[in-house]
């Protein structure tokens, strides 16, 4: 055998050996595979992301970690939020609820065709706040809190939480899509967009007025 096929072959070998290595310790010990991409999720349950070549690492906002095999699905549990009774109070009764107001603070970020992720449910339901979103912000008895906490702490379903938003906004269009609807307030400056497709995406699109329904959102 020449001599430098030789070290070819080694330094295959070196290289495969390292490889495999890395991922059992990822698997075996729940750890961040070490040749990895990282990607970081601004917003979410989903702090980063490690992909490696046969794992991917999720670190999630409540500091679970969690190594998985390429190809598997997983979502980070959403983090419980530590509410106060005084705070609970506040959303324990309809007339409650009927009392509700909101609004979004912007960034100076005017790409708005792109989207991040901002709240998980069930792993079936997502809402994406777009990019020039800040933070949606719901309002009552002069309390405030994020929509993903009034989400996860108000006492009703995600979708009656999600009508509590859309019945203060203005129906603009409904698709023949399974009933795709889109929801917007020039006062607010708010577009959302409820996906209801008949091959069950059902994410939650939201960004200001100037949002449009674009073609890789409900798909």
């Amino acid at each position: 055998m020449k001599k430098g096929l030789k070290i070819i072959l080694i330094a295959l070998g070196v290289l495969i050996g390292i490889i495999v290595l890395d991922t059992l310790q990822a698997k075996i010990f729940n750890n961040s595979p070490i040749l990895k991409i990282r990607e970081n999720l601004d917003g979410g349950s989903t702090d980063y992301i490690d992909k490696g070549l046969f794992v991917n690492h999720y670190h999630c906002n409540n500091n679970e970690n969690v190594t998985t095999w390429k190809g598997t699905k997983f979502a980070c549990p959403v983090k419980e939020s530590n509410i106060s009774d005084e705070e609970s109070n506040i959303f324990d009764n309809e007339n409650n609820i009927e009392e509700l107001d909101f609004y979004v603070t912007k960034k100076d970020n005017k790409d708005i065709t792109k989207f991040r992720d901002y709240y998980t449910y069930n792993d079936r339901k997502k809402i994406y706040l777009a990019n020039n979103i800040e933070e949606f912000y719901i309002i009552d008895n002069d309390y405030k809190m994020t929509l993903k906490k009034f989400i996860s702490t108000v006492y009703q379903t995600f979708d009656d939480s999600i009508k509590d938003i859309t019945d203060k906004l203005e129906l603009t269009g409904t698709l023949y899509d399974g009933s795709t609807k889109i929801y917007k307030s020039k006062e607010k400056d708010i577009t959302l967009i409820n996906c209801q497709k008949m091959d069950g995406n059902n994410n939650i699109y939201i960004g200001d007025y100037s949002l449009d329904l674009e073609e890789n959102m409900c798909n």
